[in-house]
Order: structure tokens, then sequence, then C-alpha cells
């Protein structure tokens, strides 16, 4: 199962990081001449979750490296063994494979509006469109889900802190994309969020 693991994590940071992020980003400055990276614009709260979204995959990418190829190191940070079981595992794999699809779809359904962070410069289109029509946050949603599933297929200490900040950052983000977005739509976005959960 640990190759099985290691494999899937290889492909599956490739598929995200190239996907989800350099393509992504790609297709927005294509279309719109903007870089879709917003992270860090202002000080405060804005910056503490830019800093983290910015850290967070280095740290996904360091515990895949110890358990894929030091293993003695990575059993020192305290694997979770009850839940080193198979099912749990692929469990795990099938959630993160889900919500990469989940994330793609809203990533593509958002077009030219996809940001990383908020975009202080420039007034996007309101999204209302597939599966926004159901959550105001979908890709915040696919975001915990991957890290729930990767908590899932490597249970240790790192990975479950991850998924703690995950939501705990993820709901200050969503908070102030919110109050930004109310202030750029006005009553539409009020209404939208009268009509459509934040989450699911």
């Amino acid at each position: 199962m640990q190759n099985t693991i290691i494999v899937f994590l290889g492909i599956y940071f490739i598929c995200f990081f190239g996907f989800a992020v350099v393509f992504r980003n790609f297709i927005v400055a294509k279309r719109t001449g903007v870089n879709a990276f917003k992270l860090n614009q202002k000080a405060g709260a804005e910056s503490i979750t830019g800093w983290y979204f910015k850290f967070l995959p280095l740290v996904s990418i360091l515990v895949f490296i110890l358990y894929s190829f030091l293993p003695n190191l990575y059993q020192s940070i305290g694997p979770i063994d009850l839940m080193n079981h198979a099912a749990i595992q692929w469990m795990g794999m099938g959630i993160m494979v889900v919500s990469l699809v989940w994330v793609l779809a809203a990533q593509s359904q958002m077009g030219a509006s996809w940001r990383i962070g908020i975009d202080h410069d420039a007034k996007t289109a309101f999204v209302q469109k597939g599966l926004f029509k159901y959550s105001r946050n979908p890709i915040f949603v696919g975001v915990i889900f991957i890290s729930f599933g990767f908590f899932l297929l490597l249970p240790n200490p790192i990975t479950l802190t991850i998924l703690a900040l995950d939501i705990a950052l993820i709901q200050i983000q969503v908070a102030m994309e919110e109050e930004y977005l109310t202030k750029q739509h006005g009553d539409s976005y009020s209404e939208y969020c009268q009509h459509v959960r934040r989450w699911l």
C-alpha cells in the first residue's frame, strides 16, 4: 500500500499544481492580462491568510517527501497508527480525487473571475452558475475536503494541523471575500447570499 500511496500523491501533486494553479492562472492571464495571484496585497488578516496559503503547499509536500524518502523521520512526527488501514487510505484517495475534480469544475465555471486572494484592482464578474448555484464558495469546500482526504491518507499531527488551519483560516478568508463582494456587487450579492449557502 505504501508504494500505491507514494505514486498516487506524486501524480496528485503534479495534477493539482499543474491544472488548479499554473494552468488556471495561465488561462486567466491569457483572457485578462492579469496575474490571478493576489495574496498578501494588504496587511492584517488578509496578509496572515495569504502567507498561510503560500506556505501550506510546501508543508504538504514536505510530509509527502518524508513519507516517501525518509520513513524514519516520518515516523518521528507520530503517525496515527489506529487510522493506518487500507480502507481509510483508499477513502482518502477517493475524497482527494473527487475534490480535485470539484475544484477544477468550479474554477472553470468562474472563468476569468478566478483569483487566489482578493483582487482590489479590478471588479470581477459575479458568478452564479454551475456549482455556485449550490455553494457560495465551492472551491474552498473542495480545498477543505482535499485536506481531509490527505489526513485520512497520511494521518499524523501535521496533516491534522493542516486540516484544522484550513478550516479556521478559510473561514476568515471567506468572510473577507464576501465583505468585498458585497461592496462590489451590492444588493445582488446580498440577495444571492440569502438563497445560496456559504458552504453546501
